[in-house]
């Protein structure tokens, strides 16, 4: 049944199987799980121009942008502009997305004991403002206990034996992405992770940290951003003192390789250098808004 009303529905939209090469085939046939062939990479970027972009952000708009928000808006434009990396693995198969969304891992408590996160939708389509906004009014309706699928996850896993949670997930997992199929009966957001994960280690005052891939989640790549730190960089034969920060990625071998993996360096490099250029100036698009 596919009418309107059923609870069963297509969880994530998915085009037809891309068509892969015979390494590929390997790369996906030697690993059982998305533990197994996690690679991890770390790139230093100045962040000089970026800040400068997060200070006028806030002057213009009133939203508290983060360097984190930013990576996350920066990450959603270099999957655009490289959409190989944007798929699922399902059965041997990469099967492109057809929407570029981006998980964001938060403190849903003001203790920071309490994590979950939030995905946004098409956030290659967004502003900054855009993203900011509604992180915002997710976090604040998670932290309101307005958030009736948070809470009826959370539910359903504090009443889970230890031992029977990871039989939970994965049966969960492989009905959601394996099948792709979706229920409300399920108690999670249709496609609850989207295509890539990014969390801040930065806020703890960690310099950079690899943090390892969800496998449930089927997301092949997470980028733990690290806090920004001063340090010496050369500029034209001189020693200056610039912000620097540090992006750890942790992906995927099966779906993105080091191929992938420079080129996405060489994009979010484009896209710190000169965000304004890159994606686009400075504008008012949402009512001003309290964030985390």
């Amino acid at each position: 049944m596919n009418a309107k009303g059923t609870l069963l529905r297509k969880n994530v939209a998915l085009g037809h199987p891309l068509r892969i090469s015979s390494w590929r085939k390997i790369a996906l046939g030697t690993w059982r799980t998305v533990g197994d062939p996690s690679v991890y990479a770390e790139v230093e970027i100045d962040a000089s121009a970026a800040l400068k972009y997060l200070s006028q952000w806030r002057e213009a708009t009133g939203h508290l942008a983060t360097i984190t928000h930013f990576v996350g808006r920066a990450l959603a434009e270099t999957i655009r502009r490289h959409p190989d990396i944007n798929c699922i693995q399902r059965f041997g198969q990469l099967y492109p997305r057809k929407t570029i969304d981006i998980f964001f891992q938060v403190a849903t408590d003001f203790n920071g004991e309490d994590l979950s996160g939030m995905v946004i939708r098409e956030a290659d389509q967004k502003t900054l403002g855009d993203i900011t906004w509604e992180m915002g009014q997710q976090v604040k309706k998670i932290r309101n206990k307005t958030d009736l699928s948070y809470r009826q996850m959370k539910a359903t896993m504090g009443f889970l034996p230890g031992w029977l949670v990871r039989y939970a997930i994965d049966l969960a997992s492989f009905f959601m992405y394996g099948l792709n199929l979706w229920s409300p009966l399920l108690g999670s957001p249709r496609d609850s992770f989207g295509s890539a994960m990014v969390t801040s280690v930065g806020s703890l005052g960690i310099e950079s940290a690899y943090v390892p891939l969800v496998p449930y989640s089927r997301v092949p790549l997470l980028i733990a951003v690290g806090s920004v730190v001063q340090k010496p960089v050369v500029r034209e034969g001189k020693i200056e003192i610039a912000p620097m920060v540090k992006l750890c990625a942790t992906f995927d071998h099966r779906v993105i390789d080091g191929v992938h993996g420079a080129k996405m360096s060489r994009t979010l490099k484009e896209i710190f250098a000169n965000p304004e250029k890159e994606m686009g100036p400075v504008k008012i698009s949402q009512p001003n808004s309290a964030l985390f």
